[in-house]
């Protein structure tokens, strides 16, 4: 009965641990697509971010591409009722739970440095719109897809050279990519763009809010595959530990029904046994007294 219990407890522990590495399979391609994600978004503005900045979203597609490999030792451990296959995907698993708290928070903790580094960054960098095509293509890239000009707002393109034409507004030329709304006008048969509304946030608080978000976005996907991976670990050792004992127990049966069998061939002539006569065989050099 006892043995039955376990071999029923074993089955239900492999079943679940199945379970879970499946679901170890999907969030590990989840947390790939964040991961990938959010270090695009960070690679459109990586002129003004720093390369600390991309490491939380490095360190959880690593993360992600480890956890899909991990996942088979999961299972062909739970498959094949290997004790050794099973503890290496515990173990495993425990070591990167460890990096995805690291990742969390170090994700959380760049979050404080994000405001002063991209207030700087930007202000730094502003006046050289017009001769640094880097600076050029990262200032339209954040305005037209944020919806913002300048820093703080368009008036900070007052105190920058101008080299190019651009958009006119009360004496202060900006860049075309502030504007929010252009009408088309036709002058002697040319059709002309005439900008009619400009984007009036700055840029430092709507790049501030991105990261912020990403950071905070990277730290939430870390701790769910971390709290999803603490089940798994339980799961494993469990099964690890009902493995073990499950052998020992086909080994004690194995082992009484093999008693058994002797027991029961030595136990046919029992008559004869009994009255066999015993033989007495002196060696050699015995002397008779």
């Amino acid at each position: 009965m006892a043995s039955n219990n376990l071999e029923v407890g074993m089955r239900c522990i492999k079943y679940m641990l199945l379970c879970v590495t499946a679901i170890f399979v999907l969030t590990s391609a989840l947390i790939i697509s964040v991961g990938t994600t959010i270090y695009a978004i960070y690679y459109d503005v990586s002129f003004f971010l720093d390369d600390q900045l991309f490491s939380p979203a490095t360190f959880i597609i690593v993360i992600g591409v480890t956890m899909l490999f991990v996942s088979l030792f999961g299972c062909i451990g739970a498959l094949k009722e290997s004790t050794c296959l099973v503890n290496i995907f515990a173990v495993i698993l425990s070591l990167v739970f460890v990096l995805e708290l690291t990742a969390a928070i170090v994700a959380y903790s760049l979050r404080a440095q994000v405001s002063d580094m991209l207030d700087s960054k930007l202000r730094d960098s502003l006046p050289y719109y017009y001769t640094n095509s880097e600076v050029t293509d990262g200032f339209d890239f954040i305005q037209s897809r944020l919806n913002c000009c300048g820093v703080d707002g368009y008036e900070d393109w007052d105190n920058v050279p101008t080299a190019s034409p651009g958009i006119s507004v009360n004496n202060i030329t900006v860049p075309y990519s502030c504007c929010a709304q252009a009408m088309s006008t036709a002058d002697d048969g040319v059709e002309l763009d005439q900008c009619v509304k400009l984007y009036a946030n700055g840029c430092l608080p709507r790049i501030t809010y991105l990261i912020y978000q990403s950071a905070g976005l990277l730290g939430a996907g870390a701790m769910t595959i971390a709290f999803i991976q603490i089940i798994g670990i339980v799961f494993s050792f469990s099964l690890a530990s009902s493995i073990r004992k499950a052998k020992s127990e086909r080994e004690r049966r194995r082992w009484e029904i093999q008693e058994r069998m002797i027991n029961a061939y030595t136990s046919l002539n029992p008559d004869n046994e009994k009255n066999a006569p015993v033989v007495y065989v002196p060696f050699h050099g015995q002397t008779v007294a």
